[in-house]
């Protein structure tokens, strides 16, 4: 019985990572052809609504959800089913409280958001979005139960169901009001609209699944002093944002630039539409941080757990193993990300986008992404060491970093500032996590030859991307089609991907017992040595 329920839980863990992963594809995906239908300024649009829901949805999934499941589940194996209900019920009622304020706040306020954002017609895409806080209560609940009781196929299926359905729905509402319109207003309107329905299916699955729970006593609320009733709001609130702290990097840089970049580039010169325009232009570097973010940490992440449970069973050693597996996998895959996407930025940007405006901008935006992996991995480290306010106050550090040079760069050199600003900032997050895991180890990798073996990686990358762009987009015009775009950006990736290959599997950028703990990784290994 025992061991069914454990293989129950591992395929619904693996599940709700796939869930996770798909998603996350998902969302970074559809904006590509969201820019193509709605424009520059179309994609401004909803990259100014975007922010907000997507701090909604990761609360809901990865932070709210996780500390009641984790509090519910910790008091029914005391035997205490009493306060574990009491814990679901002032959490629900507290989430339901804050969702009706912060869909106030926002709806009252939506003028004076506009006017802050440099744009006064946002106000009515800012109110439709205001209706997503709303979804909070329902999805945090919903899915910390099923997490408690280790049912976590339904969460995964509601996440996915949500995703799949909103970004269907947005394609459409911008495909039929452009057509109609061509108001890029309507169309931010319309994909909030579109999240809407995704987020409302998303609550009736978590519903339909949930027959077995007995609602009504579990949103009971009796026997409750004011005391206990803080208590449980503080830590659901507090630890429900330190959880996810780490996955709201790009939203808190979104919320910035949302806030700062039109008024600033006002003040580079860009005045009106053609402001929008730039920002919308600068905005096309997000689903490129996001799936390549998705890409380099994919598996240094998945061996964060296997660090936290060799520290629970006291193995130091073994647990040192692991971090330094994580950060080697994380600047290689990170760093040959952030030099391929440099080298290829050109024709890309014209593939996916129709055009290269913005390219140099988007140039310096890639390197964003081996730092923010190096970022996500130590924060996931520090946090299985046990320190998890540490990426907390990194990342108000590098807020504070982003928005101070985005004032001091973006008046100066326009959306560029705003680039450099953001990679700024997440390096210096980064370096910050690297020095503390430093002094807390005395080492972040353990062989010196490894930098050595990765700095030759990049050096061959860059030497046979450049010469094979430069050999092909010789052959095809890069004032041509997206289609010759394309030739030059696929293939380049193919052959910068064949040679990065090539090196990690047949030299040793790992050891022979490191290789064993990424067994899928290596696994492929073996598959290549052999042909």
């Amino acid at each position: 019985m025992q061991q069914e329920q454990s293989h129950q839980l591992i395929k619904g863990a693996m599940a709700l990572s796939a869930a996770a992963l798909f998603a996350k594809i998902l969302s970074a995906g559809y904006r590509i052809p969201y820019q193509n239908i709605a424009g520059d300024i179309g994609f401004y649009v909803y990259q100014q609504l975007y922010p907000f829901y997507g701090l909604v949805m990761l609360l809901s999934m990865y932070g709210f959800p996780v500390v009641i499941s984790k509090r519910v589940a910790e008091l029914e194996a005391a035997g205490q089913v009493q306060r574990a209900r009491l814990t679901v019920a002032v959490s629900y009622y507290g989430l339901l409280v804050l969702a009706a304020a912060a869909w106030a706040a926002m709806y009252f306020s939506a003028p004076l958001l506009a006017q802050v954002m440099g744009d006064t017609q946002l106000t009515a895409p800012l109110r439709a979005v205001s209706l997503t806080f709303w979804f909070i209560p329902f999805l945090s609940v919903g899915r910390g139960l099923h997490q408690a009781r280790r049912e976590l196929l339904p969460t995964a299926i509601s996440h996915i169901s949500e995703q799949f359905v909103r970004v269907a729905m947005i394609i459409i509402f911008v495909v039929v009001i452009m057509s109609q319109t061509a108001n890029p207003y309507d169309a931010g309107k319309g994909a909030v609209y579109g999240s809407l329905i995704g987020g409302v299916v998303g609550v009736i699955v978590i519903i339909f699944l949930s027959k077995s729970i007995a609602w009504t006593e579990w949103l009971k609320v009796s026997g409750a002093s004011l005391k206990e009733v803080l208590s449980i709001h503080s830590l659901l609130f507090k630890q429900g944002i330190f959880i996810c702290i780490s996955a709201l990097l790009f939203i808190f840089i979104q919320f910035i630039d949302a806030f700062t970049m039109i008024p600033l580039l006002q003040n580079f010169g860009l005045i009106g539409e053609h402001a929008y325009a730039a920002k919308g232009v600068y905005d096309r570097g997000q689903p490129l941080l996001q799936l390549g973010t998705i890409v380099t940490t994919t598996f240094s992440l998945a061996l964060v757990p296997l660090i936290a449970q060799a520290i629970a069973a006291k193995e130091r050693e073994k647990a040192g193993l692991y971090r330094d597996l994580a950060m080697r996998l994380t600047l290689f895959i990170g760093g040959a990300a952030s030099i391929g996407l440099f080298m290829i930025i050109e024709p890309a940007n014209i593939m996916l986008y129709g055009n290269s405006r913005g390219s140099e901008v988007l140039a310096v935006l890639a390197f964003a992404i081996f730092f923010s992996s190096i970022y996500l991995t130590t924060a996931a480290i520090l946090q299985g060491y046990g320190y998890v306010h540490i990426p907390a106050w990194v990342m108000g550090l590098g807020i504070l970093v982003k928005l101070g040079l985005n004032v001091l760069l973006v008046p100066v050199i326009g959306t560029l500032g705003s680039a450099v600003s953001t990679v700024a900032a997440i390096a210096c997050m980064a370096l910050v996590h690297l020095v503390i895991i430093r002094k807390l180890e005395d080492f972040v990798i353990r062989s010196n030859q490894y930098y050595w073996l990765l700095f030759g990686a990049m050096i061959l990358l860059i030497v046979v991307t450049f010469s094979w762009g430069g050999l092909v987009s010789y052959l095809f015009d890069m004032e041509g089609s997206r289609i010759q775009a394309a030739a030059v950006a696929l293939s380049t990736v193919m052959a910068g991907g064949a040679v990065i290959g090539w090196y990690f599997f047949f030299l040793p950028i790992l050891k022979e017992e490191e290789w064993q703990a990424v067994p899928k990784l290596n696994k492929l290994r073996l598959k290549v040595r052999r042909r």
